[in-house]
């Protein structure tokens, strides 16, 4: 057989195993690119919600304001609250009140009575301590009693006011009238000015309860 002849039946040959491959099988969509979430929006005092944005200067005074006016009416409201729970029990106890109040006055114009009369006497200093020891078992009546109608404290206005009274007048007092008579005058002026802050407090206090409903 010729050359030319052989060449020709080989590439017949080769074209018909070629057409008898299987074609490639074709290339799968590429995967979606999925969208980044959004960043949430930014919290800012107060638990309220923006935008990333830097906050302005009358936005930031806005959420203070807010929140220093939440503050004050939650203040408000249990100040209020307080004060309703210290008038119930004051006013339950009024005619001890009063009762304690009118023997504080009475105890101390005894000593302010004696004071006067006694001042420039010889035997002053020994007189005045004759009546503190007087008034001592009374005034010692008076505190239990106190004791007695608040046991544990805290629930009366005035508890305190009349503790500080009964002491002073106990002790305190009669001990700066002596040393008024020996011409030191400034502790008996400390005290009178306690008393008196003391006794206006009580007295209006009693009027407030007196006069609530």
């Amino acid at each position: 057989m010729k050359r030319s002849a052989l060449l020709l039946v080989a590439s017949a040959t080769m074209l018909a195993a070629a057409c008898k491959e299987p074609a490639p099988a074709p290339k799968a969509p590429p995967a979606p690119v999925r969208a980044k979430p959004a960043a949430p929006p930014r919290a800012v005092d107060g638990g309220a919600a923006t935008d990333a944005r830097p906050l302005g200067m009358m936005e930031r005074h806005a959420i203070w304001k807010a929140k220093r006016d939440a503050d004050a009416k939650l203040a408000a409201e249990l100040a209020a609250a307080e004060k309703a729970r210290l008038i119930k029990f004051d006013k339950s106890k009024l005619p001890k009140h009063q009762a304690l109040f009118a023997f504080e006055k009475k105890t101390r114009a005894a000593f302010d009575k004696a004071a006067e009369k006694l001042n420039g006497k010889i035997d002053a200093a020994d007189q005045l301590e004759k009546l503190a020891v007087a008034q001592q078992k009374a005034i010692n009546a008076q505190i239990n009693g106190l004791r007695a109608m608040d046991p544990k404290g805290g629930n009366s206005n005035i508890g305190t006011d009349h503790d500080v009274v009964l002491n002073l007048l106990a002790t305190d007092y009669p001990a700066a009238i002596v040393s008024f008579f020996q011409g030191q005058t400034k502790p008996l002026a400390e005290i009178r000015a306690e008393l008196d802050k003391r006794e206006k407090k009580i007295g209006d206090w009693l009027d407030e309860v007196k006069s609530s409903k």
